[in-house]
């Protein structure tokens, strides 16, 4: 019998709590109230970070990001459509002043040449949206929703477009880094086949660079080697397996290349 006043008192102590720290905030809030001021400008603003830290503040970001992330992927999705219709008009277009065969090939040169530059133009564009959707997210600190499966969905949904316009636009080095961050994000990102396969060119591609203009120290240019080397058999180990024989030649190729390296 007497546990249970103890008991009573014990449930009773976190709702008194919850009371407290309630009028507290409301008496915080009203002083602060009397302070209002719309033309306040702070010139330490470091305060003002916290606000990277409230829920509100994550979820105006993800809705950012995901806002520009859907424009960027519509951008392509209308120059696909674009180029198809393209390709259909000028298949289906008849060239009645086209006496010679030169007169034909230059038309079909000219053809590719347009169908690249909308490509090119849109990559661009969805490019930039893409960007913009990164900063957005990268700018969240509450943990609780950095760690969610929302905001780790559309962060990789983000980064896969991001790499894949880039690289197709030449930017090549520069998506190492997002590649890097893409498969530390999550074990199954690591098992991907794709990310190394493009992490293998990139890193390559910055190899070549390097040996083509003399540039860089021998360190920095067996780093890239061995890094395209390790992703290149990576790839291959997850599509075939590292019994079979299409590992066992991307092996000796990787063997052969890292010997003529090292040789003086």
């Amino acid at each position: 019998a007497e546990a249970e006043p103890a008991a009573e008192a014990n449930a009773e102590a976190p709702a008194a709590d919850a009371a407290q720290d309630a009028g507290d905030a409301a008496a915080a809030d009203k002083a602060e109230a009397k302070w209002h001021n719309p033309d306040y400008r702070p010139y330490v603003k470091s305060f003002d970070e916290l606000i990277k830290l409230s829920d509100a503040f994550a979820e105006n970001k993800l809705r950012l990001a995901l806002s520009n992330y859907q424009t960027g992927r519509s951008i392509i999705q209308k120059m696909r459509e674009e180029v198809q219709r393209f390709k259909e008009e000028a298949a289906e277009a008849k060239h009645l002043n086209e006496k010679y065969y030169w007169q034909t090939i230059d038309r079909k040169a000219r053809e590719q040449k347009m169908i690249a530059e909308k490509k090119r133009t849109a990559k661009l564009k969805a490019a930039n949206y893409f960007t913009r959707a990164i900063n957005h997210l990268d700018e969240i600190e509450n943990m609780k929703v950095r760690e969610s499966a929302r905001y780790k969905e559309l962060l990789t949904d983000i980064y896969r477009d991001w790499v894949v316009q880039n690289y197709d636009l030449g930017n090549i080095p520069q998506t190492i880094d997002l590649l890097e961050r893409y498969i530390a994000l999550d074990p199954k990102y690591e098992k991907e086949i794709a990310p190394h396969r493009y992490l293998a060119s990139a890193y390559g591609f910055k190899e070549r660079l390097l040996v083509k203009h003399n540039a860089g120290t021998e360190e920095e240019r067996l780093y890239f080697k061995k890094q395209k080397n390790e992703h290149l058999l990576r790839a291959t180990e997850l599509r075939y397996k590292k019994d079979s024989p299409e590992y066992e030649k991307i092996l000796t190729i990787v063997n052969r290349d890292e010997i003529i390296a090292i040789t003086p």
